[in-house]
């Protein structure tokens, strides 16, 4: 007795571990040996993976601007009013921000920083990463590539500079549908390495999974849906119309010219391919990233020059509002009152008018608050529990310049002035 059921105990594990085996080596001959050695090794993606992946580095800017630092300790007792699981709490701003596996935290208000935290183990020479952010910066680099005349406007078929689509059902997909996340081309998200979640983020060479995923479909119906091959294929395009890699034109266009302190970089799919993973992997100190929310405050200047057109801030950031709710229908925007342009989310805050964000998995976030000339930086282990980073933001906003008025850190006359000249600014 005791022998059979000792047999069948191996049978009962040896199956599935057989099962499992075969899953592996067929999936390694669909795919490649590489993408599913790393969906099984790293899992879920995390925020030490900039570790994981190469990387390009970018070169700090050659003329560094410092904020001016008027930081307010008393901040971190503001209570800030949230929901977490559809309950009221209140707690004040530093417990909550420790609490919610945040690990920077910068407000810069009227251009001067008024509040840079750090937690969970983090300091300002510790390493971020953008996830999802990196897609308002690809939309950035785009609007960039068509004021130096290398892609001629976002109405223009993709096929344009993919000359692989030509000719194909691709050729109907503009620049701006990829922008806007709303073409047909096909994604699915779900587990392991079948996803296209998974694929779009470990494959190896990234830049021919974008260019043989082929496949369109009617059901999206020119509505908003989440797609990571987009911001694959947009880097595509700019690396064919400015002949150079997308970090390198970054580093010219953007980080330098922002003023950053620190050198970047920008995680590549493999060392072979060497194609910049356009969907998620900039990595960065804090206090730099931040100047790009400053940069686009003031419509597209800053650090002494004009480096993006103020057309294009607000043309590719603020959605037109009230939404057609229809068109978020199924997304995780549905009855949001969040909009989606071209790769920046826009809401209304509590004064009505709109504010603008990037947004990254684990509750990365930059956001605007123009009316109040304001910057928040947010990165995080996690999104920690709290149902609405955004709601903490507008009320961040809402209560600042009350609190730093009241403080005498600011003086109400030159408050006033500066946010109307932000508002006129936009």
């Amino acid at each position: 007795m005791k022998k059979k059921t000792t047999k069948l105990l191996l049978i009962v594990i040896t199956i599935p571990l057989i099962g499992s085996v075969l899953l592996v080596l067929v999936s390694s001959l669909i795919f490649s040996p590489p993408y599913v050695f790393r969906t099984i090794v790293n899992g879920n993606s995390d925020v030490m993976d900039y570790k994981v992946f190469p990387e390009r580095m970018i070169q700090k800017s050659s003329q560094p601007y410092n904020y001016k630092y008027n930081l307010d300790e008393s901040l971190k007792a503001m209570s800030i009013d949230y929901m977490y699981r559809g309950k009221g709490k209140s707690k004040p701003l530093g417990l909550f921000l420790q609490e919610t596996n945040t690990t920077s935290f910068i407000i810069v208000h009227d251009d001067e920083v008024v509040m840079e935290e750090y937690y969970n183990g983090y300091d300002k020479d510790m390493v971020n990463t953008s996830f999802s952010m990196a897609k308002s910066i690809d939309s950035l680099l785009i609007g960039m590539a068509i004021e130096d005349g290398y892609i001629k406007s976002v109405k223009q078929s993709i096929a344009d500079y993919i000359s692989e689509f030509k000719g194909t059902n691709m050729e109907s997909i503009t620049i701006e549908d990829l922008l806007m996340m709303r073409s047909n081309i096909s994604y699915e998200e779900g587990k392991i390495w079948f996803s296209d979640d998974a694929k779009t983020y470990y494959m190896p060479d990234l830049r021919n999974l974008a260019l043989t995923h082929n496949n369109l479909t009617t059901k999206y119906q020119g509505k908003f849906h989440y797609n990571n091959y987009h911001p694959l294929l947009l880097g595509i395009i700019l690396e064919r119309s400015t002949g150079k890699h997308v970090s390198e034109y970054f580093e010219e266009k953007l980080w330098n010219k922002i003023g950053a302190e620190n050198d970047a970089s920008w995680s590549l799919d493999s060392k072979k391919t060497g194609f910049e993973k356009m969907e998620s992997g900039i990595n960065f100190k804090a206090i730099d990233f931040v100047k790009i929310g400053s940069m686009l405050l003031h419509s597209g200047t800053w650090n002494g020059q004009q480096i993006l057109n103020e057309i294009w801030v607000k043309q590719s950031t603020l959605s037109d509002f009230p939404l057609n709710n229809d068109e978020y229908k199924g997304s995780f925007l549905e009855n949001s009152n969040i909009g989606y342009k071209y790769m920046w989310y826009s809401t209304p805050n509590n004064n009505g008018s709109l504010d603008f964000f990037a947004m990254g998995k684990y509750g990365q976030y930059l956001y605007m608050s123009p009316e109040n000339n304001l910057v928040i930086l947010r990165t995080g282990i996690s999104v920690g529990n709290v149902d609405s980073w955004t709601d903490v933001f507008k009320e961040v906003s809402l209560k600042l310049s009350p609190h730093l008025i009241k403080k005498g850190t600011i003086f109400s006359q030159n408050h006033t002035k500066n946010a109307h000249q932000s508002q006129d600014g936009r």
